[in-house]
């Protein structure tokens, strides 16, 4: 799991100190800078797709209706009041324990 988390690291990692202008070859920018591109228009599109999406859906075509409705019954309320306050406490008891490292230091000199 670690080798294939690093793989996939390694490939999607812009090294810029290794960058060196003088080893460099013209084409070697030119292949580069092509490289970097294409991924750029490829994480442009998939936040084009999110651009596209409306910002308010429309849950009806009668909004006039909806608020002329009968008011949501008063004992409703109070049961998704006492429910959320239910799920809030849950959720606030919830504790994580770290048994080890995340993240360990490799021996790099």
């Amino acid at each position: 799991m670690l080798s294939s988390i690093l793989a996939k690291t390694a490939i999607n990692i812009i090294d810029v100190s290794a960058a060196d202008s003088q080893g460099m070859e013209q084409h070697e920018y030119m292949d580069r800078a092509r490289q970097y591109s294409t991924r750029l228009a490829m994480l442009s599109n998939n936040l084009t797709h999110w651009k596209k999406l409306p910002l308010l859906p429309s849950l009806t075509n009668q909004p006039h209706q909806v608020l002329a409705s009968d008011p949501v019954p008063f004992g409703d309320l109070q049961q998704v009041s006492r429910i959320a306050a239910y799920a809030f406490s849950a959720l606030s008891q919830i504790r994580v324990d770290a048994k080890e490292e995340l993240v360990v230091q490799f021996g790099i000199p």
